[in-house]
């Protein structure tokens, strides 16, 4: 994976990003990469007002946008590619909030299960 791209794609979620627990932005203090390999990386960012941490999970990937390929098929292409995207995300939109996986951990506990034991 290209630097540069991991630095645009960091500067963009920094300027695009806000806590969804209180609303505040985010500075590149407050981001963390956990792991990156090949074109993913996972990002831990914590909210320096409220200290609830988010975990984001992105691609990075290139596109060859030569003049061979811009044809407006392949245009088309990838215009309904990431309008299919963003409608996914507004899907599953409704977030799972701390308090919730608290109270699944305590359950899971209870029974002495694991969450390998519920996908199993």
């Amino acid at each position: 994976m290209n630097f540069q791209s991991i630095k645009w794609m960091i500067e963009s979620l920094i300027k695009s990003y806000k806590c969804p627990e209180c609303w505040e932005w985010i500075n590149d203090t407050n981001v963390d990469i956990i792991w990156a390999a090949w074109s993913t990386i996972n990002i831990d960012i914590e909210c320096f007002k409220c200290g609830k941490h988010s975990m984001v999970k992105t691609e990075v990937l290139a596109i060859n946008l030569s003049n061979k390929l811009l044809t407006e098929e392949n245009i088309n292409k990838l215009k309904n590619t990431l309008l299919n995207t963003n409608s996914i995300n507004k899907i599953n939109d409704k977030k799972i909030n701390d308090k919730e996986i608290i109270s699944l951990n305590k359950d899971l506990k209870k029974w002495k299960l694991n969450v390998s034991d519920l996908l199993g």
